[in-house]
């Protein structure tokens, strides 16, 4: 991502049909159904910050709850969308990299779901996950889901050229397999990959390459930041395991959800 002008998976998230992708009133995912149980009433003592909210598929189930909620998008057509749906909840254009219109340790929960911070490389993302822990009050939970490196051979093996019974699958997938290697030309020698960025066919590939993270790694980034209470479920699961725990680095999950801590508080 290079700025809100110019940045392909910015018009991509602009488009019309983008927007009302995000916009349907899907539900909860499964870790997103633990976290908001887990959080019961003391979500009703909480300033949240919902990070990515597209078009409000979180909001819908958080901000009734919270005691304050505000739902931030770089898309301003999201956001339209959003206060549109939405009037009674607060929203606004924000750039995750650059918290600028928050103080130091103003909220208490910050979200940020459907991978949308696999759209930064690593230096951003380390960028954005700096400002999500800034905002943060002590004590405060960060949550958010990130594309899992282990599910990259299920995503090859999708994009590979297969002949079919009918011409017109076959020149598909011949049409699918050809983008896919042409954007992703040394991905077979990468494998495995631990983290770095993979162009999956996301929006048709209108959208920039994704970061993928192993979740060993992405557990390893957190415990850099000095988070800590760091624990991480599959998006097939409704169980969050503990950051240390040695099942994770094999962890096959399409995406991983995070949940830490700030130190400090009550």
């Amino acid at each position: 991502m290079t700025g809100f002008a110019s940045d392909l998976t910015h018009s991509t998230y602009e488009s019309p049909d983008i927007v009302a992708l995000y916009a349907r009133p899907d539900g909860l995912q499964k870790p997103e159904q633990t976290l908001l149980a887990q959080l019961g009433p003391a979500l009703g003592t909480m300033d949240m910050l919902d990070i990515g909210v597209g078009g409000g598929r979180t909001t819908r189930h958080f901000a009734p709850h919270a005691r304050t909620y505000l739902g931030i998008d770089y898309s301003a057509a999201m956001i339209t969308r959003c206060k549109l749906e939405f009037p009674s909840f607060r929203f606004a254009v924000a750039d995750v990299r650059r918290l600028e219109f928050a103080a130091d340790e103003s909220y208490d929960f910050v979200l940020f779901s459907y991978n949308g911070i696999d759209h930064l490389d690593r230096r951003e993302r380390m960028m954005a996950l700096t400002e999500m822990r800034r905002v943060l009050r002590a004590g405060g939970l960060m949550v958010f889901s990130s594309h899992n490196a282990n599910y990259l051979p299920w995503i090859v093996d999708r994009f590979r050229f297969r002949v079919h019974a009918s011409l017109r699958e076959t020149l598909r997938s011949f049409k699918w397999s050809s983008v896919f290697w042409a954007k992703n030309g040394l991905l077979q020698y990468r494998m495995p990959l631990a983290a770095g960025r993979v162009h999956d066919g996301t929006h048709s590939f209108r959208s920039s390459a994704l970061y993928y993270v192993r979740p060993d790694i992405g557990v390893a980034e957190l415990r850099r930041l000095g988070m800590v209470d760091i624990a991480c479920a599959g998006n097939e699961s409704r169980d969050f395991l503990p950051g240390d725990d040695p099942r994770l680095e094999r962890d096959s999950n399409p995406w991983i959800y995070y949940m830490s801590r700030k130190p400090g508080g009550a």
